[in-house]
């Protein structure tokens, strides 16, 4: 399974034999024999690189996964199992722009938890071992899961302050048909965000179909650090980059989001002492988040 392993990674059966320090051929007999235990195919052997088959590429995630768990406890053993470990799949734009700026004082509070973070757009929680909790973007109904409500979107307008100015009459009204709308793609679930934000705004003649659509709502943020226009983004996602002047608010108005953030974990998994440490954090670092925000009417 190993040879299979790092074949697959380095799509070269001499480059895992030079991990694995042994010759191709061995390898190439470690991986046929585990074909055979299998009954299918793994690999397509071409000419200078290999290519997983369907069964290769379903197996591949689990065993690199795998092994991984099994490299980090067997760490944990040397080190006296003193340390926890937490396994987490984060949506990319709630890790870098709430997660990660907090981290510190995570590990401050509990400095033998270790956690692994990954950013996957799809987590492995159908997998039994592979993560032990996740963190969701959505309505909470998925089946088979415990979902376990963290926060409800609140979005609000921002953009660069240059591009607030630029937008600004001179009553204070605001024309956003000046800049550019920057959009997170519908898959993300913010499709007619902004639609709902100018109604509630009550900015009548605005075309909200103009601008740029982005891949996450990370790179809209980042987009409109930078100038490139004005977007919808849920104020904790927000906060740093307002407190530090980087991004200003376009008027008031806050809505509520149609979707929230969860964490979840297997049904059939009880959380232990890493989860319920990490989530008991969490929860406090968003009662902060959320206090702050009231205290200076930012949602």
């Amino acid at each position: 399974m190993k040879a299979f392993e790092v074949v697959a990674r380095c799509a070269s059966f001499s480059r895992a034999a030079a991990i694995l320090c042994v010759t191709p051929s061995a390898v190439s007999r470690q991986v046929k024999h585990l074909e055979e235990q299998i009954g299918e195919p793994l690999l397509i052997r071409g000419h200078q690189q290999v290519d997983l088959t369907p069964a290769g590429r379903a197996l591949m995630p689990v065993l690199s996964e795998s092994f991984e768990r099994i490299r980090n406890t067997v760490q944990d053993v040397r080190n006296g199992g003193a340390r926890r470990r937490l396994s987490l799949n984060v949506p990319m734009t709630f890790a870098r722009r709430f997660l990660l700026p907090r981290l510190g004082r995570l590990r401050a509070a509990h400095p033998d938890l270790v956690l692994s973070i990954r950013t996957q757009p799809k987590d492995a929680l159908s997998h039994p071992g592979q993560l032990d909790a996740a963190i969701r973007f959505g309505t909470g109904d998925w089946e088979a899961l415990h979902s376990s409500h963290l926060f409800q979107e609140s979005h609000i307008a921002v953009a660069a302050p240059s591009v607030v100015a630029s937008i600004t009459d001179g009553d204070g009204g605001i024309d956003l048909d000046r800049s550019t709308l920057l959009h997170v793609l519908k898959r993300e679930g913010r499709y007619l965000t902004w639609q709902h934000w100018v109604d509630a705004a009550g900015l009548v003649d605005t075309d909200v179909e103009q601008g740029l659509e982005l891949d996450t709502l990370d790179l809209a943020v980042e987009a409109a650090v930078a100038g490139l226009g004005v977007t919808i983004a849920d104020v904790k996602m927000v906060a740093d980059d307002l407190a530090a002047g980087r991004l200003e608010r376009v008027l008031d108005t806050a809505v509520a989001g149609t979707q929230s953030y969860w964490l979840v974990r297997p049904v059939e998994a009880d959380p232990h002492e890493g989860l319920q440490q990490f989530e008991d954090w969490l929860r406090g670092e968003l009662a902060t988040a959320a206090g702050l925000h009231d205290q200076h009417g930012t949602a």
